[in-house]
């Protein structure tokens, strides 16, 4: 009686053994499909990533690869701001612009903060339950789950944090903080080699006394813009600025005194004109400024407020043992096409235009050249 029972039962220990091995394999089976997904999408992370070498266009590809790649609908970008101490967002997917405009937090702060300074990542299952959360000023975000990823550059370096939300609790994974962690790794290394390659070219096109663009960059501007306004049917406008009684300046001072005149008035230009404006040390004192989209009135007015911003400098205000020293420019002035069609002759025109306001005795702003002197 006992062998027909213990046979009876051998089949249905068999069976139960085998549906056991059965879930197994199913979850052995899962697990290597969700292996299989993650390193396919950091192969494709990681390739598409390779092809963008500019730091906007590689924002632009950040922000749709982690949405497809990490399934979430809210996530950020913070870089860290060295001099500033601070951590701002520089790209968004999921977040009111209005809120962007103002996600910058001290690198101690929130809860990206916390992901710095302990330099690894931070999952939150329940927002709700963490009384000091703090995403970022206005992000009104209360209830779900976060994950903080660092960015870190190839020599470890913390350079930012890549933020996600979601919202319901338990949203994120074991296997989501793995993914992520990796996707971090992959964005970082992009960025930071995009930064430094966008570093570079700013060191090559700028001027490296004064930090303000130089001539060779300049005139590849100039050709772009004359393009665009011919393009659009807009006016452009060109300066041409020298320091008045520079020679004098230095033979009296000095050279290092002569170089700190440049860098001031290099500076007062930065801080009065627009961004989208190009200015640059053309060579010596002289200084070139591309005004797009602007008239030839609308030019001269700032042009005048760049010599009266000058003219009210002390130069000497920082050695006052050299006595009170006030410098002055004369700034030419035309415009595509009012004055020019050609870059050259607006160039050439802004050019006679400064030496006419030069013979005429410094220090003012002159656009008009008589036809005889063309």
């Amino acid at each position: 009686m006992e062998d027909a029972i213990q046979s009876a039962q051998a089949p249905a220990n068999e069976l139960e053994d085998l549906k056991a091995r059965y879930e197994k394999l199913v979850e052995i089976n899962s697990s290597l499909n969700e292996r299989v997904l993650e390193l396919y999408t950091l192969y494709n992370v990681s390739r598409t990533l390779s092809t963008s070498l500019h730091v906007a266009d590689l924002f632009e590809v950040v922000m749709g690869l982690i949405g497809e790649a990490l399934n979430v609908d809210q996530y950020c970008l913070m870089f860290l701001d060295d001099e500033l101490q601070k951590l701002q967002i520089r790209a968004s997917h999921g977040i009111p612009e209005t809120v962007v405009m103002h996600g910058e937090i001290k690198v101690t702060a929130g809860v990206s903060g916390r992901v710095v300074s302990g330099g690894h990542p931070v999952l939150i299952d329940d927002i709700s339950k963490e009384s000091d959360f703090f995403y970022f000023p206005g992000s009104g975000i209360k209830q779900g789950s976060y994950l903080g990823v660092p960015l870190k550059n190839q020599e470890g370096v913390i350079i930012g944090v890549l933020n996600a939300h979601k919202p319901m609790v338990n949203g994120f994974s074991k296997n989501d903080l793995r993914l992520f962690a990796a996707v971090a790794e992959n964005v970082a290394i992009a960025v930071s080699n995009a930064m430094t390659l966008q570093q570079t070219r700013e060191l090559i096109r700028k001027d490296e006394l004064t930090g303000l663009y130089n001539r060779r960059y300049f005139f590849e501007r100039f050709e772009r813009e004359v393009y665009r306004s011919r393009r659009y049917g807009r006016t452009i406008s060109l300066m041409m600025i020298d320091i008045d009684h520079f020679k004098e300046y230095n033979d009296s001072y000095g050279h290092l005194r002569g170089d700190r005149v440049l860098k001031t008035i290099s500076r007062i230009f930065e801080s009065s004109l627009r961004k989208i404006d190009v200015v640059a040390r053309y060579g010596g004192e002289e200084f070139l400024v591309l005004l797009p989209e602007t008239s030839r009135e609308n030019a001269i007015r700032v042009a005048e407020k760049l010599r009266q911003a000058v003219e009210k400098v002390d130069f000497n205000e920082d050695a006052p043992n050299l006595g009170p020293c006030a410098l002055t420019i004369t700034i030419g002035v035309s415009a595509i096409p009012d004055d020019a069609n050609e870059p050259i002759l607006a160039l050439d025109l802004a050019d006679k235009a400064l030496y006419m306001g030069k013979a005429q005795g410094r220090n003012q702003v002159c656009s008009k050249v008589p036809k005889e002197t063309v």
